[in-house]
């Protein structure tokens, strides 16, 4: 866990937030005053990283539900029950209700606190550094990239029930978690039987997954894999073409193919575990 920032960091922060015109674009910028405004009026201390998403849905509903999926609607009137769309979001609502009574003594000095977690300071940041590195100031784009760099920061948007609109790269979980991996082809000469050792660095639960081809080889009619002499998974094409079991290893495993197909054709069989 990261340590906290102290007072001096964040005022400085902050100061960099409110008045470096490098950082965050001008439409960022007014997203994030909504935000802060919309927590000052709901009696919330701090602006964090769900009340940012809040203020970005606030300021254009189209372009940051291109990005997450989610009832957004739902999750700002959760947030924050007091909330405002347009220029009136950006404006303190005790002004706005001076205007409209044409209130005498009207009190254009009202202000409220702009104060951010740590973690939105980060997510600003790594927006900003996103941005920076392609000569650009950051914008919901960049947001939203920062967003997918940072697991905890994704998990935070997912509990609200916001999740991202497109497949995203994982290394860790993609490639992290691979004991064993195959691509046989029904070609002669391709071999249908392999062995492989359990590695140490992995425990369970252990994953077999059998799909047909991403590459450019044609799919196989069917396949069947057998682990350590059992039978366990199978697809077809185009009727099934993915499957996935849970399986228990051994010190050292023996995997086999039945394929039947084109050609080429060609599966892909992957085996994952969860590291230690």
């Amino acid at each position: 866990m990261k340590p906290h920032l102290n007072t001096y960091q964040r005022r400085f922060a902050q100061h960099r937030i409110a008045f470096d015109t490098n950082l965050l674009s001008p439409e960022l910028a007014e997203s994030l005053r909504r935000a802060s405004l919309a927590c000052a009026e709901n009696q919330k201390e701090e602006t964090g990283i769900i009340d940012f998403f809040c203020g970005l849905y606030l300021q254009d509903r189209n372009e940051i539900t291109l990005h997450f999926s989610g009832d957004f609607a739902a999750v700002v009137s959760q947030n924050f029950p007091i909330h405002r769309f347009g220029p009136e979001g950006l404006v303190p609502k005790v002004m706005l209700d001076q205007v409209a009574s044409e209130a005498e003594s009207y009190n254009s000095g009202f202000g409220f606190s702009l104060n951010y977690t740590d973690e939105l300071h980060r997510l600003l940041w790594l927006s900003a550094k996103l941005a920076n590195a392609v000569g650009k100031k950051a914008s919901v784009k960049d947001v939203v990239a920062a967003v997918a760099l940072h697991r905890e920061w994704m998990d935070e948007l997912m509990r609200s029930g916001l999740t991202p609109s497109r497949n995203v790269a994982d290394f860790d979980k993609e490639v992290g978690t691979v004991i064993f991996h195959a691509t046989p082809h029904t070609g002669e000469g391709w071999q249908r039987e392999m062995d492989f050792e359990r590695d140490r660095a992995f425990q369970p639960p252990f994953m077999l997954e059998v799909s047909t081809p991403s590459g450019p080889f044609q799919p196989v009619r069917s396949a069947k894999v057998k682990l350590n002499g059992s039978e366990l998974a199978g697809v077809s094409w185009p009727e099934k073409p993915t499957a996935s079991v849970g399986v228990e290893l051994r010190s050292l495993n023996k995997i086999e193919f039945e394929l039947d197909g084109p050609a080429f054709g060609s599966v892909e069989v992957t085996v994952r575990g969860t590291p230690v």
